[in-house]
């Protein structure tokens, strides 16, 4: 069957399904000739929401005739043996076509915007999708619809137009043989996924006329090694660039004022990164998982860094808390196994759970003065750090806070803290505390699940 009809067909079924209603069978209804007329225009079109609500707004009888009409006129279609795998054709927009040749050339000319597809009612051509190798967009096509070209694995080459304005949501996901990308100076958005798991992508041009890089816009590309954000784009949203394991350098703008969450998740080859100034906020898991990554010059206006932002980054050496932070959320650092040193701000007043656990590499660590609580398993497993101080403001320390560290000496500078069970787990220290201090008294100076030595100073 055509694949025209084959989806007219479809879109028929979906609406007596949805449409008729139980009741008896009206045996003649009067239909003026504009109905009609205009009920072929949108089936014709796929307009299927359009449709939805122009039989809504038709008397019962009128709307169940018209769908009943439809349904029967594909019922027991007459189609050639031969037609079944013929190249197809037809109408993916009001003012656009398509066509797909036996060379597996697909062709959108006309002009004005592409149907937004779905699942349920996808596109024209999807039953042909893995014969499509070429996708040529003429000029006067504006925008490329939602999945238009999802699954399409055997497309290596697509030209796109001039004035092309979208690129709608998961346009191309899946399209695993694509490898470059060219995109138009006229470009202003890219949607949600657009470009997710093309595995084969390994260079793309983001034009400067962009302003939204959807999330997830090209996670999975697992070659896409380069990659230039412009200066237009002002938030690189949620696992935009998730999993693009051969990406080595990106550039992010200075107009850049968010980083989402799992924006740069899993990017192991990753080198070197730069938050711009305009960034108060790294979100969580950000750069999860970025093994390669060596150093990271974070904003000088960054306040808060987010739950697991650089956990995982084993290669990180070079690390500089701004001043500006006053919140590090649970597992911020974690596992980074390459860190010597660090010193937290003053204004922080928790170090969260997790926030440097086993991190094998540190040896120093400053807490500033603000400091209130250490969380759970903060410093677990830093079995290089010997030292630490203890702020006055502390008041507590969570479970297995120091659990394993290599710690020598300990000396808190102020009154006994709640110290929770094992915090000091497998830790030999001699413990210091201030005499005159309140709170310092024989149920306080025990050793923690480790083996504390208490003296006074």
């Amino acid at each position: 069957m055509n694949m025209k009809n084959q989806w007219k067909l479809g879109l028929a079924a979906v609406l007596c399904t949805c449409l008729l209603l139980p009741g008896p069978r009206a045996e003649a209804v009067e239909i003026s000739p504009e109905t009609q007329a205009e009920f072929d225009r949108l089936i014709e079109i796929g307009a299927g929401d359009i449709l939805d609500q122009f039989l809504s707004s038709l008397p019962e009888e009128v709307r169940n005739a018209l769908v009943q009409a439809e349904e029967q006129k594909y019922a027991n279609p007459t189609v050639p043996l031969d037609a079944q795998n013929l190249p197809g054709s037809g109408i993916c927009g009001v003012s656009l076509n398509w066509e797909l040749s036996e060379k597996g050339v697909l062709t959108v000319s006309g002009t004005g915007e592409m149907f937004d597809f779905r699942e349920g009612r996808p596109a024209p051509w999807s039953e042909s999708r893995e014969a499509i190798k070429e996708v040529v967009l003429a000029e006067g096509v504006t925008n490329i619809g939602n999945l238009a070209f999802v699954g399409c694995i055997n497309l290596e080459k697509l030209t796109l137009p001039d004035k092309l304005e979208t690129i709608g949501d998961e346009a191309f996901r899946g399209c695993t043989s694509l490898e470059e990308l060219k995109l138009p100076g006229s470009l202003k958005s890219i949607g949600w996924a657009a470009f997710a798991n093309c595995s084969a992508l390994t260079w793309i041009q983001i034009p400067g006329t962009v302003d939204t890089l959807g999330g997830y816009a090209f996670f999975g590309c697992t070659k896409l090694n380069t990659v230039a954000i412009p200066d237009s784009v002002t938030a690189i949203e949620t696992a935009a660039f998730r999993g693009c394991t051969s990406l080595v350098d990106v550039s992010i703008p200075e107009n850049v004022s968010f980083i989402g969450s799992q924006a740069f998740y899993g990017c192991s080859s990753l080198r070197s990164v730069a938050i711009p100034e305009a960034v108060t906020t790294i979100s969580e898991m950000a750069f999860y998982g970025c093994t390669g990554l060596k150093s990271a010059e974070l904003s000088i206006n960054l306040e808060k860094i987010g739950a697991e932002a650089f956990a995982g980054c084993s290669s990180l050496t070079s690390l500089s808390i701004p001043g500006s932070v006053r919140t590090i959320g649970d597992g911020a650092f974690r596992d980074c196994a390459s860190i010597t040193s660090v010193m937290i701000p003053s204004g922080v007043t928790e170090i969260g759970n997790y926030v440097f656990r086993n991190c094998r590499g540190l040896t120093a660590v400053v807490l500033p003065e603000t400091l209130e609580r250490i969380g759970r398993y903060a410093f677990s497993y830093c079995s290089k750090l010997e030292t630490i101080r203890i702020p006055a403001a502390v008041t507590e320390i969570g479970t297995e806070a120091f659990s394993n560290c290599g710690m020598w000496s300990v000396t808190f500078q102020g009154a006994a803290p709640t110290i929770w069970d094992n915090a000091f787990k497998g830790v030999q220290a001699t413990a210091f505390y201030p005499q005159d201090a309140q709170g310092w008294n024989r149920k306080a100076t025990v050793s923690y699940g480790g083996n504390l030595t208490w003296e006074t100073i």
